[in-house]
């Protein structure tokens, strides 16, 4: 096969073709329109190829099979039209490949999301090689997208209309053990087994003798196969979805298409998705979505926050983390997921053991999801090694502290890792809010010396901060980005500040909530017109969850950001004395039992100050409530405070960082995103409104007159050229 960049095709004397893919210039397969050309263009060598008996699919990368369809080529279409016409295309594709005169099988391993996944629906066969980057799932209702190549027709005859709905709302990223349970995988194999139970496999698949294993329970056949069980499903969906429906118009799009197909046909099907993808392409959640992808995209380069390159950054092989209490822990089990070894240090054998135990839990939890295997947890114990002695965190080119957030007991543990370990040794500190300088100050090696902030759960919440102080080098800041990177997290650089990034502008919305319930507010009502903003969970309920005591602790650091003073710290402090802890204690602004939220608390407010009046605001169609205004208002004067003392450098920095680190909803694309819908000028008349009425903590940030006038002189200069 000659003339072709990304694909090369070659025949055996058994008749079997093997079609390598492998996208030119690329770290990662995608389609793209050449990639697209050529597979049309073998697919038709194909076809029209006497004596096949065989034929396979699969990456010549190492880095995964086909991660979906090139996301900036999506971003760029023009038109509906031309959303249609490229959604017609792929689909008249897989239908082809679907179509192929000999059975067909694709090799899975690494990612197989999106137009990948669907590409390898249309095969006949799917072998998934176990490796823990190998994740397959249509993730397209993220981006605010629909599949579009066949998938909300193929997957339900796959794996089940039950599942289908599941897999495509949710978007999830399967496992292949998680992938094969679903029915999605034919068969799995050791990534160590690979070489030598894929003869055996694709000779089953060429004798078309391959079978999933697996029972059907009668409720999935009634769902699945009958025309009530299919309403009924289809109606519980759509329930479910609620509020979400309006935000995340993909969704209720998916099920359109789903519902259509199964109703009228497979044909029927496709035309209903192409239609619901060209629809939902153009909407201002899926703009935001996509804007969202490409923001984490350029995290996710270390040029981005480091341009220049430098030599000699000494690769990390050995991680020790000090502490192993529920972040060192949990720090400690995602190092071990991606194949470091991990030394984790406590003060005594008791205290060890006792991280030893969370590190466990967590990796029975991960067996359980199906996250990893046992082969797999028996390698991770073999990479970790839990002591109470100095000796073997000699051995680590990074060390993490994990300790109790106290700037004393911390310095104290870096003048000793300091005085431990080799001069080359980068030492990172998971502080979510004391300066990284004060930290650096007590050793001989400040330019060694950041901030790694994960958020919890670790192995679920996808960003790290990475905290610059003003004697980090460059050098220190890349080995850092690299791996935060290669935990599979998107790194966000900041400069120091009390909070950093996402405590900083999170903890005045907070301080908004408590000051709230002080005036007689219901705690649920707030929490509700929260969750109706697109939050997910209210900043009341966010507050126990985290713990009464720890947010009174970070009220402490973070209280001289405040204008003008706040209650909060002392009331939370009172909560702290009377044992409302929150959900750990039993009550906090809510009652709890066996985990579940009940009423609210009987909270002692009586000689706090009236609620005050706040209009409700009409926004492009969307009416924002009193307190949604002051929650939202006090969240984008903090944002803007931020960039004005250049604790990120722009504004999508912060949006970045708080869709990820807070879960500030993604369809509204970020705060900073959100005032540019709404306009400067808008933004500071609320402010401003709210300044009158509450206090002069909503006296807009000077960053909004500030970046107008940038952008003035940006619009000014380029009409001159």
């Amino acid at each position: 096969m000659t003339g072709f960049k990304h694909l090369s095709l070659r025949i055996d004397e058994h008749g079997i073709a093997t079609v390598i893919i492998d996208a030119a210039g690329r770290s990662m397969n995608v389609f793209d329109d050449e990639m697209l050309l050529e597979m049309e263009r073998v697919v038709t060598q194909l076809d029209r190829q006497p004596g096949l008996t065989l034929i396979v699919f699969r990456s010549g990368k190492a880095s995964g099979f086909i991660a979906g369809a090139d996301v900036g080529r999506i971003q760029s279409i023009p038109s509906r039209e031309v959303a249609l016409e490229l959604a017609h295309r792929g689909q008249q594709l897989f239908d082809r490949i679907e179509n192929l005169p000999a059975p067909t099988v694709a090799i899975i391993h690494g990612p197989c999301l999106g137009g990948g996944l669907e590409f390898a629906l249309a095969c006949r066969y799917r072998i998934a090689i176990d490796t823990l980057s190998t994740r397959i799932g249509l993730p397209e209702t993220q981006l605010g997208l629909i599949p579009g190549w066949g998938g909300t027709q193929r997957l339900p005859r796959t794996v089940g209309l039950k599942a289908a709905v599941s897999l495509i709302l949710e978007g999830k990223r399967l496992t292949a053990t998680e992938a094969a349970r679903f029915g999605l995988i034919d068969a799995t194999v050791a990534e160590a087994d690979a070489e030598r139970e894929l003869p055996r496999l694709l000779e089953q698949c060429r004798s078309q003798l391959l079978r999933r294993g697996g029972r059907t329970r009668w409720t999935d056949r009634l769902l699945n196969h009958t025309r009530l069980g299919r309403w009924l499903l289809f109606k519980t969906a759509t329930k479910r979805l609620g509020r979400q429906a309006l935000h995340y118009p993909a969704l209720p799009a998916a099920i359109t298409a789903m519902s259509i197909g199964q109703s009228s046909g497979f044909s029927a099907g496709l035309r209903a998705e192409r239609e619901q993808f060209s629809h939902v392409l153009f909407s201002p959640a899926t703009r935001n979505l996509l804007e969202l992808f490409f923001q984490r995209e350029r995290a996710r380069n270390v040029a981005a926050w480091v341009p220049k390159t430098h030599n000699g950054v000494i690769p990390i092989e050995t991680v020790a983390v000090v502490g192993g209490g529920t972040m060192g822990a949990g720090i400690a089990q995602l190092a071990l997921t991606r194949g470091y070894r991990v030394v984790l240090k406590e003060l005594t054998p008791e205290l060890a053991e006792a991280g030893r135990e969370r590190i466990g839990q967590l990796m029975g939890s991960a067996v359980h999801k199906g996250a990893i295997n046992r082969q797999q947890v028996d390698q991770m114990w073999g990479a970790l090694t839990i002591t109470s002695e100095w000796g073997p965190v000699r051995e680590a080119d990074l060390v993490i502290e994990a300790i109790v957030e106290r700037l004393d007991i911390k310095q104290q543990l870096f003048a000793d890792l300091d005085a431990q370990l080799p001069e080359r040794v980068v030492l990172a500190s998971n502080t979510s809010a004391l300066p990284i300088s004060q930290l650096a100050h007590v050793t001989e090696r400040p330019d060694r010396v950041a901030g790694l902030h994960f958020f919890n759960p670790v192995h679920k919440m996808p960003l790290v901060e990475v905290v610059r102080s003003r004697r980090t080098s460059e050098k220190s800041l890349i080995v850092l980005l690299e791996f935060a990177k290669s935990l599979g997290k998107t790194p966000l650089l900041v400069e120091e500040g009390p909070g950093f990034l996402v405590n900083r502008v999170l903890f005045p919305y907070m301080d908004e909530a408590v000051r709230m319930v002080l005036e007689g507010i219901p705690a649920s009502e707030i929490d509700r017109d929260a969750k109706q903003f697109g939050m997910p969970m209210g900043p009341l309920e966010l507050i126990d969850t985290v713990g009464v005591d720890v947010a009174a602790d970070v009220a402490v650091t973070l209280n001289p950001l405040t204008h003008d003073p706040s209650p909060t710290t002392e009331f939370l402090r009172q909560m702290v004395n009377h044992r409302q802890l929150g959900r750990k204690s039993g009550s906090g602004f809510y009652h709890y039992r066996d985990g579940r939220r009940g009423k609210e608390t009987d909270l002692d407010i009586k000689h706090y100050v009236k609620a005050a009046h706040v209009e409700s605001l009409l926004v492009q169609g969307e009416e924002f409530n009193g307190n949604q205004l002051r929650l939202i208002g006090a969240m984008l004067n903090a944002a803007a405070g931020a960039l004005r003392d250049g604790i990120v450098r722009e504004p999508w920095m912060v949006d970045l960082g708080m869709v990820l680190g807070t879960g500030f909803p993604a369809f509204r694309g970020g705060p900073m995103r959100l005032a540019e819908t709404w306009g400067d000028d808008l933004v500071r008349e609320q402010l401003h409104l709210l300044a009158d009425r509450l206090g002069t903590r909503f006296h807009p940030s000077d960053w909004f007159k500030d970046h107008r006038s940038a952008e003035n002189a940006r619009i000014h200069a380029s009409a001159v050229r």
